[in-house]
């Protein structure tokens, strides 16, 4: 088992009320297994995850991804402007 810590921006540092949320999950796992596990953590986001962009520093990452452990991925939600 590894640790992914999730880091919240916008909508879903509202909705979870706190910065980050670790996850353990198997290594490697993909973004995708790690999202999962984050929305079995946290299920209040669930539905906010599927809609989310994920990146690791400045690069965004797609969820078949592989993660090795130890990562923190920043999710970024949609934004509207007008």
């Amino acid at each position: 088992m590894t640790t992914i810590t999730f880091e919240f921006n916008g909508q879903l540092l509202r909705l979870a009320g706190a910065a980050t949320q670790a996850v353990s999950v198997p290594a490697p796992a993909t973004l995708a297994a790690a999202l999962d596990a984050l929305a079995v953590a946290r299920p209040e986001l669930a539905a906010a995850l599927a809609r989310c962009a994920c990146a690791i520093g400045d690069r965004l990452i797609l969820r078949r991804d592989t993660l090795q452990g130890g990562e923190t991925v920043a999710l970024l939600p949609p934004v509207a402007g007008g």
